[in-house]
């Protein structure tokens, strides 16, 4: 399921915090949080264990589960908030946005048009032209979509036609309010990542040796063949595909340890 982040926005969902875009203040002075306090003019949040109060811009945009709110008195103790900070003319941070999302979902924060995002992901349960059904261990997502939803499944589809139920997918869906529906803006299905070293090579494909060691227990090691064809980008900036060359592919996962690359990047 890790794969999934790379090809998202940024999905990755840590990779939804990403969606929270600052304007021109760092990430690491704009923090978002659990609420803890609200006062007149800023929020006091904690984000692990640092609790930071945040004053708002006087005409800072409040936005909590697709409602435009007066004041960030209308917000709720413990409520997940994301912000969006700018600078005052003497170079204090301020809060321009405040968005209040559910638990685990992103916010993509536009002036006017911020929006709550979620992962909606599982095996493919039932397939129609405007709606998807994936079983995950939380349940049945189902989302829909539309002529502006990406579809990819070893590469872009026009519409749900060429996904097949069993497909593993993950899609990035905005959330409607106040009915709660999903609508799929990106949908991808049977995503493949390897990222290690090259043990054989040829003009159609390589394998690749794959190893992952926390520190602690080492799992033991695995080969994927990666097949090109037509479509495949590669990035050779920092060398060759030859053996001893570390490189990362991803791309259509095509069963028994085997995909077929999108991207094969070289790495230094």
């Amino acid at each position: 399921m890790d794969v999934r982040t790379l090809l998202f926005v940024g999905i990755g969902l840590g990779f939804l915090s990403s969606l929270a875009a600052q304007s021109d203040v760092p990430g690491d002075q704009c923090l978002g949080g659990t609420l803890l306090a609200i006062q007149p003019d800023s929020v006091t949040l904690k984000f692990n264990e640092k609790i930071i109060t945040t004053r708002l811009a006087p005409d800072a945009e409040i936005w909590r589960r697709g409602v435009d709110l007066e004041n960030a008195g209308q917000l709720v103790v413990g409520d997940d908030i994301s912000l969006r900070c700018t600078r005052d003319a003497d170079g204090a941070v301020l809060a321009s946005m405040v968005a209040a999302a559910e638990k685990d979902d992103g916010i993509r924060m536009e002036p006017h048009h911020i929006a709550e995002i979620r992962v909606c992901g599982g095996r493919l349960l039932a397939i129609a032209k405007d709606t998807l059904s994936a079983k995950n261990e939380n349940g049945i997502c189902v989302m829909r979509v539309n002529a502006n939803t990406e579809i990819w499944r070893g590469e872009n589809l026009p519409d749900t036609s060429g996904l097949k139920v069993g497909d593993d997918v993950v899609a990035r869906a905005v959330v409607g309010y106040p009915s709660g529906e999903l609508t799929a803006e990106l949908v991808e299905a049977n995503v493949a990542k390897t990222e290690g070293t090259i043990v054989a090579a040829s003009s159609d494909r390589i394998v690749v040796k794959e190893c992952h060691d926390n520190g602690v227990d080492r799992h033991p090691c695995v080969r994927t063949t990666v097949l090109f064809y037509a479509g495949t980008h590669f990035d050779l900036s920092d060398g060759r595909l030859r053996k001893g060359a570390t490189v990362m592919a991803i791309g259509l996962d095509v069963g028994r340890d085997t995909m077929r690359a999108s991207t094969v990047t070289v790495e230094k």
